[in-house]
């Protein structure tokens, strides 16, 4: 059962209620008996699945809790980050007698927020098994081109199948996108017969990936680099080169594409890039970073659908966007400075 994305406590259990397999109403014979407690949980479902607005309390949290775990039930929160530090603290609270007593639970969340749990309630921390799951390598990236192109009848040289890798900064859904390109690149709609070999130059190769910066990771690279108000407002910083200027906002995010872009960034990190970047006395000041990436971070959350595809905490910023990354490290400050 997934039940992430909840904004309020009565949201969450609203969730849970109505992802349980429990039965709109049950006959009771003489042989059979229902506890006052199961008909309130049968009612609460017949109401959340309608829609209607139910107020719950301790006592109907803990008979959904204790409903799963005696019928052998496992709780999967996925995005169990999306929830506020303030409702993460009571789910696992309320979680937590019943966890002792056997029933199972796994949250799902991005890894730089895989101990939000244990920071919720400490209490759980001996109750709790941190399992990592490790990014996509090289020969898992390879493994998608080594499958689907000889369905295609398509055998593409291995230089090509190497640089999408090295490209795809560890997403599938890019290296994906790579392929799907180079497809439409030789017009190749459905499988080739006889099987054709197919060997890309590297213009064919940077002409796909600028292809799919522009289509996949522009829309929200611009919204970010947009800020919260009008850029007319900010303050030009030159770039060091003398090619140009930027706002803040354009500058933070050239920075940080400079860099790799890497998907975990201290400021320092940011900072160095600025400097390289821009002239001396048009580097940001350390507060003047802060309040430009809690901005985007608010952007990310609000105005962007989905994952938010950046955080900015405790001085790191991460990125958790492939596509986003991907645009910082093939866009040019020159495309930047129109946005």
């Amino acid at each position: 059962m997934t039940v992430g994305k909840s904004k309020k406590s009565d949201d969450f259990w609203g969730s849970l209620l109505r992802e349980l397999d429990l039965p709109d109403e049950e006959t009771v014979s003489e042989k059979t008996s229902l506890t006052a407690s199961f008909k309130v949980l049968i009612g609460l479902k017949a109401q959340v699945t309608d829609g209607a607005s139910v107020k719950f309390n301790g006592a109907t949290k803990k008979e959904i809790l204790r409903t799963m775990r005696e019928r052998d039930m496992t709780l999967i929160v996925d995005d169990f980050h999306y929830l506020s530090s303030k409702l993460q603290t009571e789910v696992v609270r309320s979680l937590k007698s019943e966890v002792f007593d056997g029933l199972q639970v796994v949250f799902i969340a991005v890894p730089h927020r895989a101990l939000d749990a244990i920071s919720a309630e400490p209490e759980m921390e001996g109750r709790y098994s941190h399992i990592n799951i490790p990014e996509w390598n090289v020969s898992d990236l390879g493994e998608i081109s080594r499958v689907g192109f000889p369905k295609l009848g398509m055998s593409v040289d291995a230089e090509t199948i190497a640089d999408f890798c090295a490209e795809s900064l560890g997403s599938p859904l890019l290296m994906q996108r790579f392929c799907g390109r180079l497809c439409l690149n030789y017009s190749v709609e459905k499988t080739v017969k006889p099987d054709r070999d197919f060997v890309s130059t590297i213009e064919v190769r940077k002409g796909i990936y600028r292809k799919v910066a522009e289509q996949f990771g522009f829309p929200t690279f611009e919204k970010l680099a947009k800020g919260p108000q009008s850029r007319s407002k900010r303050n030009p910083r030159r770039l060091r080169d003398g090619s140009g200027s930027l706002d803040i906002y354009q500058a933070i995010l050239v920075a940080v594409g400079n860099t790799g872009p890497k998907p975990k960034l201290h400021y320092d990190k940011i900072r160095e890039a600025l400097q390289k970047l821009l002239r001396d006395y048009d580097v940001p000041q350390k507060h003047e970073v802060s309040n430009a990436l809690g901005q985007m971070e608010s952007i990310a959350r609000k105005k962007l659908k989905g994952e938010p595809v950046l955080e900015w905490s405790d001085d790191f910023l991460y990125l958790t966007n492939p596509f986003l990354m991907f645009y910082m490290r093939w866009s040019d400050t020159e495309e930047i400075s129109k946005v």
